[in-house]
């Protein structure tokens, strides 16, 4: 059989680089490993949409694959109406939209299937049944349509229990070494899957709660290091992400992790950490492996509204203390952060600007809140009115903008603040830095950051200084 998976990276911010999607990654390579054949259509240009056509036509796929967050639905909606004419294709939607939101399903056109959840055991499935001729409309994880707009809505099925069986992942499909060429010469890697934090504005919470079995599960410490070390015989690159949601979150797997890493791969890396998890002996043994930055989830500066609104205990003290230990260690810290919360002001805002100035992050990200379908916050905003009727339909930049129409703080005042944000933390402390930050939050900082990408790496220095 030929899959086509469809990945659309579209006003999304990301300073210019390419981006490799770890689920496609292993469903890709999954499929290869049953000896079907795999193509990749990717686009960070809404203008290119139309270029799937000639795609299709040179490969054929049995199967087309998207896969999609709430803000990239709209254009899954475009392509769809652009390939209609393609019948003999089975079209198949998975994603946490998807999971979250399966009446998608009845609202886009052109869609057959939605896959809920894990993919891998699904598709090989569906795979199957397509070239073999078999009934496929009873395959567990699939919503399927079929004649008049119904739908068979068949169970989840239950989470992979075995995560070291799963394939290295596959990167050459998505041209790898250029991502990591366009992301400073670094590469990002996974360990593990899933999140036992309940934070109310991610899609987490509710995925973990969508199958049977357990959610949060990390790949053996001689399985991940087996994928490093592969990566690292192909491909050149500076640095490693761990793009985990919390790398530090079992002491006992990040030590013995750390041990062998240090012994065969031995490359300088950064990680994302929850605050709670942070300890000294866990920074000794980071800074001792090659950790040089801890990327750590502040969101909001109001402790109250953090705890009672966003679901994160977490007090200002202990933040404050945790990017302190974290310097003390030598290690560099980058914090997080969310505007444009419902119930959320001006003045409130404040706070998470006041919190940054006092723990001084050596970077940030600053994202304005998007409210995913299945979330505790899509659920609240729905109940207020604060998101119309036609959400989905929205074509905003990603994590610029918002889509919620809140009386206590305007989108014009969000954008704003959002745009702002970062001068104000810097301005005292590195105006060059604040400078810098205040042109790519700027209207037009994502154009002139891909325009500039040549010498985007002098830029960094620049402000990094």
């Amino acid at each position: 059989m030929r899959i086509l998976f469809v990945y659309t990276d579209i006003n999304t911010m990301g300073l210019g680089a390419r981006s490799y999607h770890f689920g496609i990654g292993i469903l890709s390579a999954t499929m290869k490993q049953r000896g079907h054949q795999v193509e990749l259509f990717y686009t960070q240009n809404k203008n290119q949409l139309e270029n799937i056509v000639q795609v299709i036509n040179a490969f054929k796929p049995d199967i087309i694959g998207f896969t999609a967050d709430t803000t990239q639905i709209i254009y899954i909606k475009k392509i769809l109406a652009k390939i209609k004419c393609f019948k003999k294709s089975f079209t198949v939607l998975g994603g946490c939209h998807a999971s979250l939101y399966p009446e998608c399903l009845y609202e886009i056109e052109g869609l057959d299937a939605i896959c809920r959840g894990e993919g891998e055991e699904t598709l090989v499935e569906l795979a199957g049944s397509l070239r073999d001729g078999k009934d496929y409309r009873g395959i567990k994880g699939l919503w399927i349509k079929t004649e008049n707009n119904r739908v068979v809505k068949n169970p989840t099925r239950p989470f992979i229990s075995d995560f070291d069986a799963l394939p290295f992942r596959d990167y050459d499909l998505f041209d790898y070494q250029n991502i990591i060429n366009s992301d400073y010469g670094r590469l990002s890697f996974m360990l593990s899957r899933g999140c036992p934090f309940n934070c109310a504005y991610c899609a987490s919470p509710t995925m973990g709660r969508l199958q049977e079995g357990k959610y949060v599960r990390f790949f053996s410490v001689g399985r991940a290091i087996a994928e490093l070390k592969s990566l690292k015989q192909k491909y050149q690159f500076k640095t490693v992400f761990f793009a985990d949601d919390i790398f530090t979150l079992n002491k006992d797997y990040v030590f013995t992790f750390c041990e062998k890493y240090k012994q065969e791969i031995g490359i300088p890396f950064e990680v994302n950490a929850r605050i709670e998890t942070i300890s000294a002996d866990m920074l000794s043994v980071l800074k001792e492996t090659g950790c040089f930055k801890i990327h750590m989830g502040i969101e909001h500066g109001n402790e109250d509204f953090r705890k009672n609104i966003l679901n994160r205990s977490m007090s200002n003290e202990q933040i404050i203390d945790a990017f302190k230990k974290v310097k003390e260690f030598g290690i560099a810290t980058k914090s997080y952060n969310i505007i444009g919360f419902p119930f959320e002001t001006k003045e409130i805002h404040f706070d998470t600007v006041a919190l940054n100035q006092k723990v001084e992050p050596d970077a940030h990200v600053c994202y304005v809140f998007q409210p995913y379908p299945g979330t505790k916050l899509y659920d609240f905003c729905r109940q207020h009115n604060f998101i119309a009727a036609d959400v989905f339909e929205s074509e905003i930049v990603s994590r610029r903008d918002t889509v919620l129409n809140l009386p206590s703080f305007p989108r014009k005042e969000i954008v704003k603040c959002h745009r702002n944000f970062s001068y104000r933390i810097y301005r005292k402390k590195s105006l060059r830095k604040a400078i810098v930050y205040k042109i790519y939050y700027s209207q037009y900082g994502e154009r002139l950051i891909k325009i500039l990408s040549p010498v985007k790496n002098l830029l960094r220095n620049f402000a990094m200084k």
